[in-house]
């Protein structure tokens, strides 16, 4: 019975999507005459109806690369900072993959945390002796941690996996299946809500996660492997790619002002310009997203910062790339600093304009737009969570939209908002440093020696 109906909420999923597209088509003759009185407007419009179902449509072909026994060398790094509560069920996910024990290290990297974070990285190296864990002895930021972690890391693929996030057990034998091509620089696992059942707004954000990682994602890396982000929850790069970036990485700068977030869309940024990012929907994992606004907010702004920053790197090399991949990149930035105004004159405009009629169609697009997002996560899943898409895009077109310009005006603000991290860099005092590493006798760093390739 259960499979029955879930068999009708397909089709009625299906039937519904369909006549969404349907009123999209119907209302073209509007949009098209609404181009020649209002041209900004309508192109916006229209650009976006082409761009949001070409992804759509695109990721619809999207495949994981299956397990062909591919089994380079592991390294495991955990950056931590202030999180006792969570860091040792991290890292019993991480020591918990099913991967060959002799091929795999898990490096655990406290950031001169103020709570008891250390204690409980100590706590888990009494209990599993094959942890590697490393004290830094004061607080560098996530960056210098990560850079620690990759120099004392000897596996041929690092997998990084935040100190909030949990693997699942066949995480890292799916995330290595796609180096064995060449050209693969780097790979981003898939990244499940785990408190997505708190409240509206972790509920909300699960929805996003899966529409982001599997329509977005998926797309960029069908489009020859031209994903933009490779998400700190659950990513891996090929070491032999990342060391001759590093310094430069550990010790950016912007605007004068040392950058300390957005690791991981600066590393991937760095990669993509010569080699190929994917996504790999099969290795998954789970992360804890913010429960209340005021954290929601803030991460929000730090991860646009960090978007405004790396596009402007983008932009100068992305056109060598598929063609394709480049103009639904390029749009993915032109779009953010049109949206406001488009907003403010769909709105304001017509309101004060005396042309209610034209708000309505506005908003009707928009919640046709929208809707299509939580339809993709009702086919999906079936955990009754889709309706709570249509709230982020409420948020997104009331809050979020206007962000872009207040991050522009705050960029040299580089604190993090839900960290009390530094914002300075720092090269990382060896002689303060305590580094444990595994005492039974096995384990990569020990013996000194690569045990197998990714190359």
């Amino acid at each position: 019975m259960a499979r029955v109906l879930r068999g009708v909420l397909k089709a009625a999923i299906i039937v519904y999507a369909a006549a969404i597209l349907g009123f999209v088509w119907l209302t073209k003759d509007l949009t098209f005459a609404t181009l020649a009185r209002d041209p900004l407007f309508a192109s916006y419009s229209i650009a976006v109806v082409i761009y949001v179902l070409g992804r759509f449509v695109l990721a619809l072909f999207y495949r994981p690369v299956p397990d062909r026994g591919y089994r380079p060398t592991v390294s495991i790094i955990i950056p931590a900072f202030n999180e006792e509560e969570g860091i040792i069920g991290t890292i019993a996910s991480c020591l918990g993959v099913d991967y060959p024990a002799h091929l795999t290290e898990v490096i655990a990297v406290n950031d001169g945390s103020t709570d008891g974070t250390w204690e409980r990285i100590l706590e888990a190296k009494a209990r599993w002796p094959q942890l590697y864990a490393v004290d830094l002895g004061r607080n560098y930021g996530k960056r210098g941690a990560m850079a620690e972690g990759i120099r004392r890391a000897r596996g041929d693929v690092l997998v990084f996996v935040d100190s909030d996030s949990y693997l699942d057990s066949d995480a890292v034998t799916a995330i290595v299946q796609p180096f064995a091509d060449e050209r693969v620089g780097a790979v981003v696992g898939h990244a499940e809500v785990r408190n997505s059942s708190v409240n509206w707004m972790t509920k909300m954000q699960q929805v996003r996660y899966y529409s982001a990682f599997r329509v977005i994602k998926g797309t960029e890396s069908m489009l020859s492997g031209t994903v933009t982000c490779a998400s700190g929850c659950c990513a891996a790069y090929r070491r032999s790619v990342v060391i001759p970036l590093l310094d430069a990485w550990e010790f950016q700068t912007f605007l004068g002002r040392p950058a300390t977030f957005g690791d991981d869309r600066a590393l991937t940024n760095r990669i993509l310009n010569r080699h190929r990012v994917v996504y790999q929907s099969s290795a998954r994992a789970e992360t804890v997203v913010p429960e209340g606004p005021k954290v929601f907010f803030r991460q929000q702004l730090r991860w646009k910062k960090s978007w405004l920053r790396e596009s402007m790197q983008v932009v100068r090399y992305f056109w060598r790339k598929n063609p394709i991949a480049a103009i639904f990149t390029y749009a993915s930035i032109a779009f953010p600093f049109m949206a406001p105004f488009v907003v403010l004159h769909a709105v304001g405009g017509r309101l004060l304009g005396g042309q209610p009629g034209g708000l309505w169609f506005y908003i009707i697009g928009t919640y046709a737009m929208a809707l299509l997002y939580s339809l993709y996560y009702a086919f999906k899943r079936h955990d009754g969570l889709w309706f709570h898409g249509m709230t982020f895009v409420a948020l997104y077109m009331t809050v979020l939209v206007f962000q872009t310009y207040w991050g522009i005006f705050t960029m040299r603000d580089t604190r993090w908002g839900t960290r009390a991290s530094t914002v300075e860099h720092a090269k990382i005092d060896q002689s303060a440093l305590t580094a444990l590493p595994p005492e039974d006798g096995s384990g990569l760093v020990r013996r000194g020696v690569r045990l197998g390739s990714a190359a």
